[in-house]
């Protein structure tokens, strides 16, 4: 038996530098999982995967369709205007309220869907572009705005708008450390992750780093601890002060950041077509599940051990269902982009 090819490079100043993706067939067992994972995509609907088989989507039943399909590249990203909008829809990511899921859409609305009765609620009104919406450890769903800059905070109980905080120019993503003492939010053009202070709800730090030329959502680690930060890099610096939208310049891999000193700790490089936008820990830890781009015909549900973060599986999302409803995607490039993950684990 061929044996797994993991290492780590540690190198002065303290960061360590994963392989990650490379392992040998068999060297490290399948997590067995429980639990229905739900992703949300610029086609307007959710890919559904159960995690128990893993089983790609074929069927009608295999995805909830909430929109038409969108795209993150219409409209405005941080205050600019790029392509003309041709559709309005598209979902980019959602919370689990419940048995309700709350979508953010591209169009700045919110659908809820009722996972046990399979209706959905009207549209309603809230910012400009979501990128995702995150349940807060107060109970409040924030959704991260990449036209405006803006975090919105959504009361999900009577469905209303209650604050709405300015943080930067294309936001992605927030999480909370532990104890609730600071807040990340991750700005994607700029490749910035900002640390806010969460009693005051004011900035009092910003993490750089040169693998985060252009990042899309957060995940705090099981430990509370270290910030997941995804790093798809599709874009690369441009200029001091400007967007990142060059042309690319790192490989698309998860960047780590200790919350005690919040610098960055460790860097793991995935494969090319693994350009993750999110990630969702299981329960106990020892799995990351990674909804990835291949910017190809297909997007995927990558799993990886945490042990040796190593990737054991590829899910297909998308590919499947196309196929067999012969259905062609004519927007981003002609490939299907897929986002945010939720899970509904088992208890």
């Amino acid at each position: 038996m061929k044996k797994a090819l993991v290492g780590t490079l540690v190198v002065a100043v303290g960061t360590t530098f994963c392989l990650g993706g490379l392992v040998a067939a068999g060297a490290v067992d399948m997590p067995k999982l429980a639990g229905t994972a739900y992703i949300a995509g610029h086609g307007g609907h959710l890919a559904i995967v159960d995690l128990a088989t893993m089983r790609e989507p074929t069927e009608d039943k295999d995805r909830i369709v909430i929109t038409e399909a969108g795209s993150e590249m219409e409209g405005k990203i941080a205050g600019m205007d790029f392509e003309a909008t041709k559709a309005g829809g598209g979902s980019h990511g959602s919370a689990l309220v419940g048995k309700t899921l709350v979508v953010g859409l591209l169009n700045g609305q919110v659908v809820n869907y009722d996972l046990a009765t399979g209706k959905k609620s009207a549209p309603m009104n809230v910012g400009k572009k979501f990128c995702d919406v995150v349940a807060g450890p107060d109970g409040k769903l924030y959704m991260e705005d990449m036209a405006d800059g803006n975090v919105y905070v959504w009361d999900s109980q009577t469905m209303k708008l209650v604050d709405k905080m300015p943080i930067g120019a294309a936001l992605c993503g927030i999480a909370w450390t532990k104890n609730m003492e600071k807040a990340y939010i991750s700005d994607m053009p700029l490749g910035i992750v900002y640390v806010l202070d969460w009693k005051t709800k004011k900035k009092i730090a910003e993490i750089k780093d040169e693998a985060m030329t252009f990042i899309h959502q957060i995940t705090m680690a099981p430990d509370g601890q270290h910030l997941w930060v995804s790093a798809p890099n599709e874009f690369g610096v441009q200029g001091p002060g400007k967007p990142n939208l060059g042309p690319r310049s790192q490989k698309p891999q998860i960047v780590v950041i200790d919350t005690k000193t919040d610098k960055v700790v460790e860097r793991i490089p995935l494969p090319d077509d693994i350009n993750l936008h999110d990630v969702e820990f299981s329960p106990d830890g020892k799995t990351a599940l990674l909804p990835a781009r291949t910017y190809g015909n297909d997007s995927v549900l990558a799993i990886m051990d945490m042990g040796t973060k190593t990737i054991l599986k590829r899910v297909s999302l998308c590919l499947g269902c196309h196929k067999k409803e012969g259905v062609e995607v004519t927007m981003d490039n002609k490939s299907p982009l897929l986002c945010g993950i939720v899970v509904d684990w088992k208890k």
